[in-house]
């Protein structure tokens, strides 16, 4: 653009020159004090060249501007066509890194589902064999070449308790389906790189469901009382005796919640159509904490105690009522858990 500035600068200057000369001449000559042939002439030759200089002037400088013009164009094109092969490789580059994305996503997915039904060959005939628990470390090894060392933690934890759980013939079923949700959730994270969608009421109604499946018809009535019951904090199933079962944790001194002397299970059953509780402790019964368990009981008139540690309910009692007086009392034992541990 300034050389085209500088161009028509010069341009007009040597046609301003030619012009002003022009009329120098024609002065000098007389061309302008009278109109004798032969100086018409002289003034029609000097009008044709101020003429054709002006032309060839313009013409000159029009050709300068075309020249630089396609210099400009060509200019433009090749920084449009090394943009386009910039912009082409960059896209081939986010294509390869796409489908090898999508390989990986394929390979763990592949290896993640061939984990779960080899730990389902292993745990379904309720054996662990020696073979069984060597190619279930294999598998746990394919799943570490593609997932985070935290991740492996987790499941392990999860496998290690599926299978101690069948190993020391405690009925690891009952609990084995919140076991494999939360080997669900890893995998899931590890795959989509968020949190596992699933509701946590709606996971616990879901496991509760299917532990219903497990075990004989008369233990139905306490799983319609295990999805109403708000047992927050607590580990929860139905053992082998039809006893429900609602476990607390003690707070240590480092402030963990941990199995020791101190921990608390209340177990709900029904016998003679009644439905009971009874209050377990690891190690000792506290005083104050017998005490709440009993002002519980008088205050909401559902229980009355039986034994020390025992409680029935009358023959009939509704079950909107014993399912307001379980939610009433485990928030008491978890608040007491959470502020008294032994000593």
């Amino acid at each position: 653009m300034k050389l085209n500035n500088y161009n028509l600068t010069v341009g007009l200057t040597v046609i301003f020159m030619v012009f002003l000369a022009i009329i120098l001449s024609a002065s000098i000559m007389g061309v302008f004090d009278g109109f004798e042939p032969y100086k018409q002439l002289i003034a029609a030759m000097l009008s044709v060249a101020a003429t054709g200089v002006i032309t060839a002037l313009l013409l000159f400088f029009q050709r300068k501007q075309q020249e630089q013009l396609n210099r400009e164009q060509r200019e433009f094109q090749l920084t449009q066509t090394l943009d386009q092969r910039k912009f082409d490789a960059e896209q081939k580059e986010k294509e390869k890194e796409r489908l090898l994305e999508t390989k990986v996503f394929e390979e763990k997915l592949r290896i993640y589902k061939e984990f779960l039904r080899k730990l389902c060959d292993v745990v379904k005939d309720m054996e662990i064999t020696p073979q069984e628990e060597i190619e279930l470390q294999f598998q746990v090894s394919y799943i570490a070449m593609h997932t985070k060392s935290e991740s492996i933690k987790i499941i392990s934890e999860q496998v290690r308790d599926i299978v101690v759980d069948i190993k020391n013939n405690v009925g690891g079923k009952k609990n084995m389906l919140s076991q494999l949700f939360v080997i669900a959730d890893t995998l899931y994270k590890e795959l989509y790189k968020e949190e596992y969608s699933n509701n946590t009421e709606d996971r616990n109604k879901t496991i509760v469901n299917f532990e219903s499946i497990l075990f004989p018809k008369d233990s139905m009535r306490l799983y319609e009382l295990k999805k109403s019951i708000n047992a927050e904090g607590s580990n929860q199933w139905v053992d082998d005796n039809d006893k429900l079962v609602y476990e607390y944790f003690c707070a240590n001194s480092a402030n963990k919640f941990i199995k020791e002397n101190g921990t608390i299970s209340v177990g709900v059953f029904y016998q003679n159509k009644q439905c009971c509780f009874s209050i377990m402790t690891k190690g000792n019964h506290p005083e104050a904490f017998l005490k709440k368990v009993q002002e519980t009981c008088d205050e909401l008139k559902v229980f009355k105690m039986d034994s020390k540690d025992s409680f029935v309910a009358d023959v009939g009692t509704d079950d909107g009522k014993i399912i307001e007086f379980f939610n009433v009392l485990l928030s008491r034992i978890k608040d007491y858990r959470e502020t008294d541990f032994p000593k």
